[in-house]
């Protein structure tokens, strides 16, 4: 039995498995929505976003103080209507509440659309830096840290800084993407 465990000890410190798990493990970590709130894209994002947001909320309340209005209306002249009357307009109300509803339901997922529009290409460049990161300083893994349950790391750990000063520097941007340089403008002759 002992002979049997040595041969396996050795079989298993001459794999290329336990080589590589010998190798130096690097891990750090990066808070993206710290990141995407202090960049100068993330900010304008938000601000945009923050906006739509506002126009939203302005027209949602303005149709729910309406619907309040007619609903107290209606309470104060209910004594006043018939059977069929009431009815009616309790089915008519119950209409246009279930409207703003799907109206409130429409424009969260308008919203949601606009933030994944506005922020897909920025986590795609953040994203970029980060392979960059840890392809020049050999980190194994990079979290997340609101993504990943992360409780507790050292300080040194966070590349976040390192991220928002490396995007804001205009690392990651695609070529495409990225402002054409102004062209000179030609010598106007006199």
């Amino acid at each position: 039995m002992l002979r049997r465990l040595m041969l396996v000890g050795l079989l298993l410190g001459s794999s290329p498995l336990v080589a590589h798990a010998a190798e130096e493990l690097k891990i750090g970590y990066v808070d993206l929505q710290r990141a995407m709130g202090e960049t100068d894209d993330g900010r304008k994002a938000k601000t945009n976003l923050q906006k739509v947001f506002d126009q939203k909320q302005k027209e949602l309340n303005e149709q729910q103080e309406d619907l309040k209005k007619e609903m107290q209306d209606f309470e104060k002249k209910r004594s006043l209507l018939s059977q069929d009357k009431i009815g009616q307009k309790e089915k008519e109300l119950q209409e246009r509440a279930q409207k703003l509803q799907q109206t409130y339901l429409r424009h969260q997922q308008d919203i949601q659309q606009k933030e994944q529009e506005a922020t897909g290409k920025i986590v795609e460049r953040m994203n970029r830096i980060l392979g960059k990161i840890a392809t020049q300083e050999n980190f194994t893994l990079i979290f997340d840290r609101a993504q990943g349950g992360l409780v507790f790391a050292k300080p040194h750990l966070d590349l976040t800084n390192d991220l928002i000063r490396r995007y804001n520097a205009g690392e990651g941007a695609d070529k495409a993407a990225a402002p054409a340089p102004a062209a000179a403008a030609p010598a106007v002759k006199k």
